[in-house]
């Protein structure tokens, strides 16, 4: 019913359809904030007290960019080193994937990493993103992998990449 030309029903169905498309603005937002920020304030922001809570927001949206389909029968470890902090320690997460299901932890389970990605943040910001490509930065030497390479190649095809179709 509508009270003096506002119909709440409309309203209600206005914010669901905003909601609904702000995980794809918001990944379309930070793809071109990346690609468009000089290397050296990437590199200042990775040095900065911002890195752990945006590292943590990607580690924490990353389980949800999961195509559980092409996951399905696959139980993994992978560990993620991301160097470039100011006091030259690294952070470290760990991407769990079981049957379809993932989760992310700063805590290590017990179980053996099938694989260790270790990057630099900037260049770490640049792959989530979708403005690096991991197969020519593996081949700069942008990206060190430890163990099972093969596991990179599933890890790449597993997660929908923000400015990928779907």
């Amino acid at each position: 019913m509508s009270y003096f030309g506002f119909d709440p029903q409309r309203a209600l169905d206005q914010v669901r359809r905003l909601a609904a498309d702000a995980p794809a603005q918001f990944a379309d937002g930070f793809t071109k904030l990346v690609r468009d920020a000089p290397p050296e304030r990437l590199e200042q922001v990775m040095r900065s007290p911002a890195r752990r809570p945006l590292l943590d927001g990607i580690f924490w949206q990353m389980p949800k960019q999961l195509d559980a389909g092409r996951a399905q029968g696959l139980r993994t470890t992978i560990r993620w080193c991301i160097t470039g902090r100011a006091d030259a320690g690294v952070d470290t997460y760990h991407l769990y994937v079981d049957n379809g299901q993932a989760r992310t932890s700063r805590e290590p389970s017990g179980d053996n990493p099938r694989l260790t990605i270790t990057m630099d943040g900037v260049e770490f910001l640049r792959l989530v993103s979708g403005n690096s490509d991991p197969m020519s930065a593996y081949f700069k030497g942008r990206i060190q992998l430890a163990g099972d390479i093969m596991a990179a190649a599933q890890l790449a095809q597993m997660f929908r990449m923000p400015g990928a179709p779907g």
